[in-house]
């Protein structure tokens, strides 16, 4: 009995002394993940969070709505969604939605975590600010915002650099290793404590290298630089505008902070909004909410060939082989929450759902993704 007090105490000091040290986090991940019966985040993971409000519109927009056979997905694309636990597929034409069909646990009403789209909506908001002139331009310094960047490159950052993926921090992203920052950062509760630790490498503006940290320092910069918090400012210059007609949140961090890399939830209606953004060049109902010149800008590649300014891009090539291809521009979350925009057409699809699918080696795009831009880019 005496060596299983013991044993229970040394169990007891060791597990305190873990909370406390650079791995605490790992206490909020188990019960995030394998406490719900799951081996990674999901898609609802809102509950399990602290979030703020992004209010609705106070002018609702509704879509206008005309189902279309001919928009549904092909037998082909339909069972590779089922395969990869698709939870919902919204198709619009012409400003219309054409084809709306949810599955498993997934409703109309649903706020679903937006993942990594999340990085394109924050991008979105910076570029308002621009417009406001509460931001000079992108080429503003991080460390104008942000004192405590330290590296050899912190002075050079620029806001641009981070939204491009240029920022090169000292950062590993991994979403499937427990005790990467990745994850401390998803399941911790100060990221700016972690992300600051961490220093802004020479190669700045040189090289694509996908960080979500890079992401949280532009959402601070923004908040620094408007005086309000991130969702505040969505929800009147964003989610207000495009008459979102549901509440949406964002989670946030132990410090109130805004995880901005991820963690914006909404309804997959309400998504939709931000495709029909793209392929209006930034108008929405009348109103230029996003410099045209900008999102040309912002949708065409930097030094990668498949990535903009937080956006992913692609083309698919023409099935007959008369034409030019078509191009896609997409808002791209982790587990398979995507939102892809063809300008060429003004067609918009949002797929949400709980795994992307078999991505091929060497690929960026998930089969049921590439499935999915090759039909509705020419359908």
């Amino acid at each position: 009995m005496k060596r299983v007090l013991i044993g229970l105490a040394a169990l007891a000091v060791a597990l305190t002394a873990l909370n406390f040290s650079w791995y605490g986090y790992l206490f909020n991940g188990i019960y995030s993940t394998y406490l719900q019966g799951r081996t990674t985040s999901d898609p609802f993971d809102e509950r399990l969070f602290e979030v703020e409000p992004v209010a609705a519109s106070p002018r609702p927009l509704p879509w206008p709505v005309a189902p279309s056979d001919e928009l549904k997905p092909s037998e082909p694309t339909a069972a590779l969604l089922s395969e990869s636990k698709t939870g919902a597929l919204l198709v619009f034409d012409r400003d219309t939605l054409r084809h709306e069909a949810y599955f498993e646990d997934f409703a109309p009403s649903s706020r679903v975590n937006s993942f990594s789209m999340a990085k394109s909506i924050v991008t979105m908001l910076v570029q308002i600010a621009v417009q406001e002139g509460k931001i000079p331009s992108w080429e503003a310094k991080a460390k104008t915002y942000i004192p405590e960047l330290h590296g050899p490159g912190a002075e050079r950052l620029t806001l641009r650099d981070l939204s491009s993926m240029h920022a090169d921090l000292d950062w590993t992203e991994n979403y499937y290793n427990a005790f990467g920052e990745t994850a401390k950062l998803y399941y911790g509760d100060d990221q700016m404590e972690l992300i600051l630790e961490r220093e802004v490498g020479d190669s700045v503006g040189l090289r694509y290298e996908y960080q979500s940290a890079a992401t949280t320092l532009l959402s601070v910069c923004l908040e620094k630089a408007v005086g309000e918090s991130m969702p505040s400012y969505a929800a009147r210059k964003l989610w207000a505008p495009l008459g979102a007609e549901s509440d949406a949140t964002w989670h946030v961090d132990g410090q109130g902070e805004a995880m901005a890399f991820c963690c914006f939830n909404a309804t997959a209606r309400d998504y939709a909004r931000l495709g029909h953004v793209l392929v209006h060049q930034g108008n929405w109902n009348g109103t230029q909410l996003l410099d045209s010149a900008w999102v040309s800008v912002a949708t065409s590649p930097t030094s990668a060939a498949f990535y903009g300014h937080s956006f992913w891009l692609g083309e698919v090539a023409d099935p007959v082989g008369s034409g030019p291809a078509r191009r896609y521009v997409a808002l791209r979350g982790h587990l398979g929450q995507w939102i892809l925009a063809f300008p060429e057409t003004g067609r918009v699809v949002v797929r949400l759902g709980r795994t992307e699918g078999v991505r091929p080696k060497g690929s960026w795009e998930p089969v049921p993704f590439r499935a999915l831009a090759e039909e509705y880019a020419w359908k």
